[in-house]
């Protein structure tokens, strides 16, 4: 019995689309909110580049969405394609 749940979940692992595992939300950075103003103009120049890496992380994450949804699109429309083949004979 355990050799078949093992078997079951590596091949669930292992037929989960590679695109599900990729995109990661990043965090803004710690700076953005916190209380009270900047404490000197170092504190506020190293906090302005972490919002520009944050923004730069953003762009990257909805890029990987968009490239993991249209991945999705195309999975499903191959298995529409796939189904309509196999009802073709009916």
């Amino acid at each position: 019995m355990k050799l078949i749940t093992l078997t079951f979940a590596l091949l669930t692992v292992s037929c989960t689309p590679a695109f599900a595992w990729i995109c990661s939300e990043p965090s803004s950075p710690y700076c953005a909110d916190s209380y009270g103003p900047f404490s000197d103009g170092y504190d506020f120049e190293n906090c302005k580049r972490e919002m520009e890496d944050y923004g730069e992380e953003v762009e990257q994450y909805l890029d990987c969405l968009s490239t993991n949804s249209q991945a999705a699109i195309d999975e499903y429309n191959d298995a529409v394609e796939a189904f309509n083949r196999r009802a073709g004979g009916y």
